[in-house]
């Protein structure tokens, strides 16, 4: 449980639930599968497979693995196969591997740096494909 007077400032008007989140804190690694239909705060290093409703990476915070959300906010550094509806990227936040996603956000510094990226429009079959340029 935490309280949002804990959460970094820029971070604060994303949360969907204002009073407690579950977190994942300290300076130790968490390795494995966690999942839960609230929100989730990282601050440490998570490696595995993540599911949740709405998934923050705080600015200490670093994902590695399997990610599944309808919403992730990131401020620290994801990597791996991400699935979510919509995906915000702050200005200190990287994402890096690849990406299916609905929405996506970025804030001026915010890096993506992925393999490759899928766009589901609406619940349509519809796929838009965003692939790195190929030197000629």
């Amino acid at each position: 449980m935490i309280k949002i007077s804990r959460i970094s400032s820029p971070l604060k008007d994303k949360v969907k639930n204002l009073e407690t989140c579950s977190q994942l804190d300290g300076d130790g690694v968490f390795e494995g599968k966690y999942k839960t239909s609230g929100s989730i705060l990282i601050r440490n290093k998570f490696i595995g497979e993540l599911s949740a409703d709405q998934i923050i990476v705080d600015e200490n915070g670093v994902f590695e693995g399997i990610l599944k959300s309808s919403e992730l906010i990131i401020s620290g550094n994801v990597s791996g196969k991400i699935n979510t509806d919509s995906v915000v990227i702050m200005e200190n936040g990287i994402i890096s591997g690849d990406i299916v996603y609905k929405q996506i956000a970025v804030f001026e510094g915010g890096i993506i740096n992925v393999a490759g990226m899928k766009r589901i429009q609406n619940n349509d079959e519809k796929v838009i494909d965003i692939l790195p340029k190929v030197a000629e």
